[in-house]
């Protein structure tokens, strides 16, 4: 059903997955989302897209103009990096905020903005779109089909990025400032300083970069099946990489953990820049019998999750697949900012559970190190 009066929503970064995905999703979606105000570091491509959408929609460069301005509603954050000072202004202002991952580099900023988003009184939705995939609650009710868990795979072969939008006219606008860019990046190494101590410059880039990039995904994917976090890794590899350099690319990374309820996970992301799609896999092995999960490349929309279910009932050999609908995760988590923004309805994607996230990613470089008889010191989790 249509709202009574559309969310008034700012934009704050206009690139890929702006142009790819939340645009497109946001203008199915105008009766419950009215943009009004764009921003980007390229004031060409804040105008142009501007001047794109329906409507009056304000286009500015500074992204505290769009967290000041009185007639906005709502906040959607695209940009990399920390968001954590975007976040807090934003909430401070009074606005919902839905803010792409990662939240923060640190736990401890987290759980600080969990805290702001609660005496504020607004929504902060973190956009992990794989925990809205209408598959996931098929899932997560089968997975008591399997029996008592012993083995959680998780797989991810990951190509470079740009054969995975070769299906998107992206603007590349020339008239950003590298210095503001440089800015952004030197505030996040600097997060990640107080995240993993006086870890070499090598395991900060690595946190900062694929692990919180997209291994925290893989994570929010597990939570969202019911499946908990584990506290430590019990061993964790990166290949091709060196401590004492600075790669030019990301790692194939490994790690090994006990997962408390008598099952191990193992956890494998793979750099393939070359391979010719991405792939993402869920496996669950129990006593029973098996689910596999495969989810759909993040800017394909004609892509869906699958899931396949094997087992044994009656002495028969069984097996089932679903396949999710057409509608998408991206668009899943649109409708649920709606719904908790103008209903009150619970957030699934919470700033507590990126705290989660974050905490168990920090483990992992600390198990990292740990084989090149490194100790590193993470955060203190309370």
């Amino acid at each position: 059903m249509a709202m009574e009066q559309p969310i008034r929503l700012g934009v704050v970064g206009l690139g890929l997955i702006w142009q790819a995905v939340h645009m497109p999703n946001l203008l199915a979606l105008r009766d419950r989302f009215q943009v009004t105000h764009v921003c980007d570091l390229s004031a060409s491509l804040a105008k142009s897209t501007a001047s794109d959408l329906p409507g009056a929609v304000t286009s500015s460069t500074d992204w505290r103009s769009v967290c000041d301005d009185p007639d906005l509603d709502a906040i959607l954050f695209l940009t990399p990096g920390d968001h954590a000072p975007q976040v807090l202004r934003a909430l401070q202002a009074g606005k919902h905020v839905l803010v792409e991952k990662p939240l923060c580099v640190t736990v401890r900023e987290a759980r600080d903005l969990e805290r702001a988003a609660a005496a504020a009184n607004r929504v902060l939705q973190v956009a992990y779109m794989k925990m809205y995939d209408p598959i996931i609650e098929q899932a997560r009710e089968s997975l008591a089909s399997v029996g008592a868990r012993r083995i959680v795979r998780v797989t991810v072969l990951n190509p470079a990025d740009a054969p995975q939008f070769d299906h998107v006219a992206l603007r590349r606008p020339a008239d950003v400032d590298p210095a503001a860019i440089e800015a952004d990046s030197a505030y996040a190494l600097e997060r990640s300083g107080e995240a993993l101590g006086d870890a070499p410059l090598a395991l900060r880039q690595l946190y900062w970069g694929a692990l919180l990039g997209s291994v925290c995904h893989e994570l929010s994917l597990l939570r969202a099946l019911g499946i908990g976090l584990p506290e430590r890794f019990e061993a964790a590899r990166a290949w091709p990489f060196r401590l004492d350099g600075s790669a030019t690319e990301p790692p194939c990374l490994h790690g090994v953990a006990d997962l408390g309820d008598g099952s191990e996970l193992q956890l494998s992301w793979a750099w393939l820049p070359d391979y010719p799609d991405y792939t993402e896999e869920v496996a669950v092995f129990g006593t029973q019998g098996r689910l596999r999960l495969e989810m759909p490349g993040p800017y394909l929309p004609a892509h869906r999750a699958s899931l396949h279910l094997e087992g044994v009932s009656n002495g028969i050999r069984a097996s089932t697949t679903y396949r999710a609908g057409h509608t998408t995760g991206f668009v899943r988590e649109l409708e649920a900012f709606a719904a908790s923004a103008t209903e009150g309805a619970p957030v699934l994607s919470t700033a507590a559970g990126a705290a989660a996230d974050l905490a168990c990613l920090q483990q992992f470089v600390a198990a990292l190190a740990a084989g090149s008889g490194i100790a590193v010191k993470t955060e203190v989790v309370a």
